[in-house]
């Protein structure tokens, strides 16, 4: 009897412990077994996004992260056609696990579509997840539903037209599957009319995300054929651009040929059929090879300087010049001297930006065909940007000569003698140590007395060139502290990627100088960023730009838009 009743004794504490237990709300199996249950299923699938919650925000969570893989995911697609009221719940908890084994229920998503607002809702929270864990697996079903959409459009309509296909697109860059690559050539190519405009975009950048030189036809046709907001900065040319310097140097022999401008090309007929012009084709070409910054394309723009833009402009007598003023007012504008002046100033700024120091014996000569501020800026920089022993002589002789047309001045406080001041900060960057004394007596030979004012301002950049010399670690110091003169760390920028070519930890550096609190100093660190790698890849330096860029959105105007556009052509050449 006693045997019994201890035996039930035993038996009840057991149950009682078990009976009274909560059920652990941290377990994954807590809610997969509430998720099983019908009765159930509302309380599981809460409770899982919980805790999903919980996962994510949580420090060191790889772990649990696994876990979740391991347990739920198959769950999940156990679940998944039984239960369609909660499969926006599952896409949700996948999105923002964020792991590439979800690949199999995303691609499921996908073929909800049914042109409803939920199905619309399914897809792009499936698009978001393979977005975020780049879930290769999923790369057939997304292109399977963008060929079909491009083809039908139907159930991408409504108020948001456009958008799943956006999505789609900007997804197959994501992946960057070659495969993809017909299938968004052939959305490029398709009249406008079948898809809003933003679509060709996102298919443009695609493109570029897949570096496939079978896109670089298409790419320059649209960037011509196709209307787009020439006032955004993220308008389609701006994206093509951008998707030939993630091509690459494949894109340069093409553009060379369009930079010629030949009629019976097949681009400049459907350009010229599609209401734009040879000079224009012949203009953006210049452009775009200058944002390569391929050094190939450095004999082509030269030989393409037209032969007579780059005369030295005859000083009139004060006498005679209301006259001709008068005279040139009445007269018609030639519109070849125009076109050629602005493929001249287009062919110079990009000589500049590739930074192959032999152009500057062609650039040299337009520095005297203008006296217009804004032009003859453009061509102190280029020669600036170049650099070596000839972009120096031609620099220093500017200095002691130049002159702007009062009419050009950008702002009152400007002087026709300020253009010498500018022309003094890229001497300094045009010259080496040794070249030092050549520019310090053609800043002595200024006798004005806001000119030499304002030359002062480059003395630190000087001085670092006389400190340094050709010390690499010297420059690399001056060029990370953040209290150095911004000219000193311009300067260093300069040097570096002279003396320290495809250091990807130096390219690094200035990236992270990018920062610089002086908007024309950034431009060079954007610039100087991409020429140091000479056409590698370096992910590292793109992450610093994006951070930066990211972390100052809203806070910058429009001074900085140079220097952004400079950031991101630099982002999408080092990009991986």
């Amino acid at each position: 009897m006693r045997k019994l009743l201890l035996s039930s004794l035993f038996a009840l504490s057991v149950f009682t412990t078990t009976g009274c237990k909560e059920p652990d709300p941290y377990a994954f199996e807590t809610h997969i077994e509430n998720i099983r249950n019908a009765s159930a299923k509302g309380i599981g699938f809460s409770g899982m996004k919980d805790l999903v919650k919980t996962v994510i925000t949580s420090p060191d969570n790889g772990p649990r992260l696994d876990e979740f893989v391991q347990k739920v995911i198959p769950v999940f697609e156990e679940q998944w056609d039984s239960s369609p009221e909660h499969q926006v719940n599952m896409l949700e908890m996948l999105r923002d696990i964020g792991r590439p084994e979800a690949a199999p229920l995303w691609s499921k998503a996908l073929g909800t579509l049914d042109g409803s607002e939920e199905g619309r809702k399914r897809v792009l929270i499936a698009l978001q997840g393979i977005q975020r864990a780049k879930a290769k697996g999923s790369t057939d079903a997304v292109l399977g539903l963008f060929e079909g959409l491009t083809k039908d459009p139907s159930k991408d309509k409504g108020k948001a037209e456009g958008e799943i296909r956006r999505e789609l697109a900007r997804t197959l860059g994501i992946l960057k599957d070659p495969k993809a690559a017909p299938a968004l050539i052939a959305a490029l190519q398709q009249p406008t009319e079948m898809r809003p405009p933003q679509i060709h975009r996102i298919v443009a950048e695609a493109l570029g995300n897949l570096r496939d030189p079978a896109a670089i036809e298409p790419l320059v046709i649209a960037n011509f054929s196709i209307p787009d907001d020439q006032t955004d900065s993220k308008n389609l040319s701006n994206r093509v651009k951008l998707s030939l310097n993630s091509i690459g140097e494949p894109a340069v022999p093409r553009l060379v040929e369009l930079l010629t401008g030949k009629e019976d090309d097949i681009v400049i007929k459907k350009v010229v059929e599609a209401g734009s012009t040879v000079p224009v084709v012949r203009f953006t070409a210049a452009l775009m090879l200058g944002s390569l910054g391929s050094p190939q394309a450095v004999d082509a723009l030269i030989k393409n300087i037209p032969a007579d833009s780059c005369k030295p402009v005859v000083k009139e007598d004060p006498k005679k010049k209301d006259k001709k003023k008068k005279a040139d007012e009445e007269e018609e504008e030639d519109p070849d001297k125009a076109d050629n002046e602005n493929l001249r100033n287009a062919i110079v700024t990009s000589l500049g930006q590739i930074g192959d120091p032999k152009a500057a014996a062609a650039i040299c000569p337009c520095t005297q065909a203008s006296v217009h501020f804004e032009e003859q800026f453009m061509m102190v920089e280029s020669l600036g940007y170049v650099g070596g022993d000839e972009a120096v002589k031609c620099l220093t002789n500017f200095l002691k000569t130049a002159e702007s047309d009062p009419e050009t001045l950008p702002t009152t406080d400007k002087t026709p003698l300020s253009i010498r001041i500018e022309a003094g900060r890229f001497a300094v960057l045009a010259a080496g140590p040794d070249q030092v004394a050549t520019v310090r007596e053609a800043f002595a030979a200024n006798t004005d007395p806001k000119v030499a004012e304002g030359l002062k301002q480059w003395e630190p950049a000087l001085t670092t060139l006389e400190t340094c010399k050709n010390d690499k670690d010297c420059y690399l110091k001056t060029l990370k502290d953040t209290n150095a003169s911004w000219v000193a760390r311009e300067n260093a920028a300069m040097e570096l990627t002279r003396l320290a070519p495809g250091d990807a930890a130096v390219a690094e550096a200035i990236a992270q100088a990018y920062k610089v609190r002086e908007v024309d100093a950034r431009v060079t660190m954007a610039l100087m960023a991409s020429r140091i790698m000479q056409g590698k890849r370096c992910q590292k330096c793109v992450d610093v730009l994006e951070d930066i860029m990211k972390g100052e959105k809203g806070t910058t105007d429009i001074s900085y838009q140079k220097a952004v556009l400079t950031a991101r052509d630099t982002i999408a050449k080092l990009s991986e």
